[in-house]
């Protein structure tokens, strides 16, 4: 896998705009404090001259005179990590990317294609300079979390040998580790627990008592760097899945056994849909397509597959061969996450581990976000009304 990391973003996309903000300290202005202005983000030589992320404005401009505060621009930032993704799909389909300016891809099948993966990651390096005029940083290796780390480092490009993930990450602080809970970390430290290397020997019994018995096997295989995830389309979406099924030799419509796939593919992410479209085609090559409405929505996997069932052999009305099947969904909130969340948004953007298990284990009942039983509860109180009226 090769992790590409494209320092300060932003600041690159002011740099490119004007060069005069080059080797300058610059910062982007916070949106979310027009009366009492604070700085948002701050490039690596204002870093170096003591500012942070909150301090004030007026802080700042007393202890840099020199520093440039710049206004900040969500969409060409977003339009920039679209472009950042077109250009991964020019290398390889799968991949996945992460927060501004970081990407995930696997370059492993490619080597017809484009030769050694050490020679198409230092081209992939060259042609975003020449294309986009971003600096970039790579980390090429077996382990996802070990070519993350890996990109991290000072080196344009740093490879990590088969079999030597561990030792590379051994020296490597907790802190470090993508997406580890505070609190986990915190007692990992009060453990004496800081480094990679002090949780590789943990035996997974000791490990799942410390954290859980669902969490321990990822987090050991993070710190071993023997985490081999399996990346998603570059053309999917966050928070998008579709699951394809090609019918080997086309079947009758009453012959399949959509229920049970489209079961297994509910549960393979337990997180609650909010859109949901069902597609299939015949020998013909003619579409058909079946969207479930909200109250579809709400119900729980073993309900949803029946109604998919039902209304994939409702909509297939004549005698006709299906070749393939195909299952888009969405999963969250309701809407697209932006680059400003609304507090409350968030919270309940937090909930959803935690529905996700009780889905799992109630898979016969529904289990329905805050925001859903707000909506539920709307509609029951204009139905009474009409009622009543």
């Amino acid at each position: 896998m090769l992790a590409m990391w494209v320092p300060e973003l932003p600041f690159q996309l002011a740099c490119g705009r004007d060069g005069v903000l080059r080797d300058r300290p610059l910062a982007f202005l916070n949106p979310e404090s027009p009366r009492s202005p604070s700085l948002w983000f701050v490039n690596r030589l204002g870093r170096a001259e003591g500012l942070a992320a909150g301090m004030s404005l007026d802080q700042a401009l007393r202890a840099v005179p020199g520093l440039r505060v710049l206004e900040p621009a969500p969409q060409i930032w977003w339009e920039a990590q679209g472009s950042l993704g077109d250009f991964l799909q020019h290398w390889t389909p799968q991949g996945q990317l992460g927060r501004l300016g970081e990407a995930l891809v696997e370059l492993q099948g490619t080597q017809a294609l484009f030769g050694p993966l050490a020679d198409t990651a230092a081209r992939m390096h060259r042609d975003l300079a020449a294309q986009h005029g971003w600096a970039s940083h790579g980390g090429l290796s077996l382990s996802a979390t070990a070519a993350q780390l890996a990109a991290r480092g000072e080196q344009h490009l740093e490879l990590v040998a088969d079999g030597a993930e561990a030792a590379f990450l051994a020296p490597q602080p907790l802190r470090r580790l993508p997406d580890l809970a505070p609190r986990l970390r915190d007692r990992f430290h009060r453990l004496g627990l800081r480094f990679f290397g002090d949780l590789q020997p943990v035996p997974l019994t000791v490990l799942a008592e410390l954290t859980n018995a669902k969490a321990a096997p990822d987090l050991r295989a993070k710190v071993r760097g023997e985490d081999r995830p399996r990346l998603p389309l570059l053309t999917e979406r966050p928070g998008h899945a579709r699951h394809g099924w090609r019918l080997q030799p086309p079947c009758l419509p009453e012959e399949v056994a959509l229920a049970t796939r489209c079961l297994d593919w509910l549960w393979s992410d337990p997180r609650h849909p909010r859109h949901l479209v069902l597609r299939w085609w015949d020998v013909d090559g003619e579409p058909h397509t079946w969207r479930a409405p909200p109250e579809d929505l709400t119900a729980p996997p073993l309900v949803l597959a029946r109604r998919l069932q039902q209304a994939f052999l409702a909509g297939a009305t004549r005698r006709l061969l299906v070749r393939e099947v195909e299952l888009r969904l969405a999963w969250g909130l309701g809407r697209e996450r932006g680059l400003f969340e609304d507090p409350i948004q968030a919270r309940l953007e937090r909930l959803e581990p935690a529905l996700a298990r009780l889905r799992r284990r109630f898979p016969d009942q529904a289990v329905l976000p805050g925001w859903m039983g707000q909506v539920l509860k709307q509609a029951n109180n204009s139905l009474i009304f009409r009622e009543a009226r």
